[in-house]
Parts: structure tokens; sequence; C-alpha cells
């Protein structure tokens, strides 16, 4: 209980160098504590780098690390601590983490070590530096014996209790010639998620695809694609919100340290946001694998590709106009996919003449013949109905409602939408005058 106690400092007493040491260990408790609330998430790597060169020959060397053990050490290697030994990699290691770790700091336990002798658990080690004098009046420079971290690479089954450490890498192969292969989706825990190659490409795949959409979106409603005024939804004009709120925020936090979790906070925003528009079935995100700081790539992976998965969908359109091609003896062809087809939930035919509506309602679908491509002179001659048309309404809200157009329900039943649905394709002929007879043929999805 007395470990972390402040020393009572009165007149009389000889110094000695517990007195100091009981000091530091305030110090270092209380800065520690009064820094517990800011975040769960403090400790972890901020920076490192595992020599590649080395798993050619089967050691693991540590060329540079940085930051803060759980018990709030921090560590900067090789700049104020000498960087931990290399570790061969034996048999016995494959498919085990290897951790930096350092010995644990217990009460009444040997805390430094003169000799550096291997087998002590002390977590300081002795080394001589000259101090030069700060002040201006200074005597010059002093020997004095200062003390750093001793750093040790460790297989993970050899970090025992009396070991604290933090996962590098995990070993998952070792090869005839002597050469390892490292894991390299495995993310240590880091308190800034740049420290991660992974998670930066990560992000940057992200970023750019949400700039590709938000163009895409801001060109189909501003109608700079020639095709904007057709099908331009409020959804759309939501999305895009989204997206332009977005988009400058992640560019932000691209050049910004983060910790990992404040990139999945973000991400998990922007996931739930898109699913109210995206996912039609349900409007409700999809259940992400929850951020785990020992091991943040499996909750971080999840929720990239559900991000990816969401913004690849925002470009599938509600409504999709087909393209109409005028053939010979007034044949409309309409070439589209059995995929695409079968991605569509309706098929609507909008029409227009100049003539009344009732008579156009009255001649156009007995007088107009649907079908495939290669039945449609059979239909013709025999006098055989084509794809049922039936009237609708109103229009399907994913279409812009147009004055004075008709819209009909291309029926998807019977043989000859078989025959479509599986070739893919279809032709539209229209017997009988039917003054400025304008035609559009529209693809809805359940969006």
């Amino acid at each position: 209980m007395s470990w972390n106690d402040r020393v009572v400092w009165s007149e009389g007493q000889f110094l000695l160098p517990q007195m100091f040491q009981q000091q530091e260990r305030y110090l270092e408790h209380v800065m520690h504590y009064r820094s517990l609330p800011l975040t769960p998430f403090f400790w972890g790597f901020s920076h490192y780098n595992i020599d590649g060169e080395a798993l050619n020959i089967g050691k693991l060397i540590l060329k540079e690390a940085s930051g803060i053990f759980p018990d709030g050490t921090p560590f900067n290697a090789p700049d104020h601590t000498p960087l931990p030994p290399p570790l061969t990699i034996l048999p016995e290691h494959l498919n085990q983490q290897i951790c930096l770790a350092v010995p644990v700091r217990a009460p009444n336990s040997e805390e430094t070590t003169f000799d550096n002798n291997p087998e002590s658990l002390a977590r300081f080690s002795v080394h001589e530096h000259d101090i030069r004098d700060a002040n201006s009046l200074g005597r010059g420079a002093q020997l004095l014996q200062l003390s750093h971290l001793r750093l040790r690479l460790l297989p993970e089954k050899a970090v025992t209790g009396a070991w604290i450490g933090l996962p590098l890498t995990r070993i998952t192969g070792l090869n005839p010639d002597g050469r390892i292969d490292i894991d390299h989706d495995l993310i240590p825990p880091i308190i800034n998620y740049q420290a991660s190659s992974l998670m930066c490409t990560w992000l940057s795949w992200i970023n750019d695809l949400i700039r590709m959409r938000a163009d895409s979106l801001a060109e189909r409603l501003t109608g700079s694609d020639n095709h904007g005024h057709e099908a331009a939804e409020v959804s759309d004009y939501l999305l895009l919100q989204i997206l332009n709120r977005f988009e400058p925020l992640l560019t932000h936090l691209a050049k910004t340290p983060l910790a990992p979790e404040v990139l999945y906070r973000y991400l998990s925003e922007l996931a739930g946001e898109l699913s109210t528009y995206v996912r039609p079935q349900t409007r409700r995100p999809a259940e992400y694998k929850e951020y785990k700081h020992l091991t943040p790539y499996a909750g971080l992976k999840s929720l990239v590709d559900e991000v990816q998965f969401l913004l690849n969908a925002v470009l599938i359109r509600g409504a999709q106009r087909i393209e109409l091609k005028e053939g010979t003896y007034g044949i409309l062809n309409a070439v589209v996919a059995p995929s695409d087809l079968a991605d569509f939930s309706t098929l609507v035919l909008a029409i227009k003449a100049s003539m009344p509506t009732d008579v156009l309602l009255q001649h156009f679908a007995a007088q107009t013949k649907i079908g495939p491509s290669d039945r449609l002179p059979e239909l013709i001659r025999s006098h055989l109905p084509g794809l049922a048309l039936q009237v609708l309404p109103v229009p399907p809200r994913q279409i812009p409602f147009q004055a004075g157009y008709i819209y009909y329900d291309i029926r998807r039943e019977g043989a000859l939408w078989e025959h479509i649905a599986r070739y893919g394709g279809m032709v539209m002929h229209t017997a009988g005058e039917f003054p400025g007879l304008e035609t559009e043929l529209w693809g809805v999805r359940d969006k």
C-alpha cells in the first residue's frame, strides 16, 4: 500500500536514495492516474519498424520503436533507450506472437541492475554519461550514472507475470532456407493509426472512394452527366450531403495522428448513416465486430469492408433508364443484360403522344407487342400477345414524374419473360399511327 505514497520532507532528515526513489514513484503514479481518464486506449506503439532483411536469415530485429506500455511506461528506441537484442526464431516460435517486453514493476523488487545480467528481472540498466551543468555559471560536465529500459523481444509463451509486453508480430512460417514469414495482416496495439501502413491504406481507399462517389452523385444531380435530370431522388441529395461531410473530415484524419479507436468511431458513424439509404430491406446498419485495442485488425477490417460495400452501392440508382434504339420497321430495341434484368424489381414503360390521353390509353396497349427479339416477328404474324402492359395510376417514386406521360408496368411473367430473363434484350413494336409518340423504358430497383 505504501509503494506509491508521497514522501514527507521534514527538517533534520538524512537524505537517502530511498527518498528520491519513493518521490519518483509517487510522481509517476500521480501523472499516470491523472491522465488515465483522457482515453482508455493510451497504450501501444506510436511507431515501429521491423528489419525485413533480417527475416531472410531467421532473425527478428526491431530497427526502431516508440510507444507506451500498458503500465504507463513510455519507450523510444533507439533514441532514448537501446533496442532489444535480436531474437533468433526457432521452430517452437511458429504460430506464436512475438512481443516487445520489459520487466514488470513490482513492490520491493530490484528495479536497476549495475552489471546488466541477462537473467536479471530489473527493468533498468545503468550506464554512465558526462552531463554538462545547464547553468551559465556551471563547472563543466560531470560523470553521472543514468539508467534506461531493458527491452526484450520474447515469444508470447515466455511473457509470464514477471513481464509486461506489447504484441509486435506473429511468426507464420519457417522456410528450409532459414527465411521466416510473419503475419503482415496482424496489427499490434497502436496509439497512432499511422504506425500501421495497412490502416493508412484502408483510409486512403475509403477517402478515394468517397471522393469518386461524391463526384458521380454531384454530376448526376447537376445534370452534367446528361442524365441528372432524369432520375434524381431526394435520397441522392441526402447521400451527397453525407459524402460531402465525411470527405473533408477523413482528409483531415489522414493527416492527423490519432488512435485507431477514433478512426473506428468515425467509420462506424459513416456506415450507420449510409445504411439508412443503401440498405432498403432494413434501413439499419449491419452488426460490426467490436473494436479491441489489443487486436484492432478484426474490428477495423470488418468495418472497412462494410463501408466499402456501402460506398459501392451508393451509385446503384433506384431507377435506371434503359436506352431504346430504333431499328427497322418501327421496332425499338432495348439491350439489357440478364444480370441487370434480375436486379430490377419492375420494368416501367412511359409513353406520350400528341393525342388525347383517353384515346392513347384505349389503343396503345392493344396495338403494342413486347417480347424477345427472335420471337417478335412470329408474335406479329400470328397476332399473338406479347408481354402484358398494366396501366399505373402513378409512376414509381424512383421515376421522375413528367406531365402528359402514361406509365405502364411491363408484367414479368409467362414464357416470353422467362426467355428474356435468360438471354437478355427485348424489342417493342407499335402498330398504327400515334403522332409525336415518345417512349421511355425504366428499370426500377427496390432502393
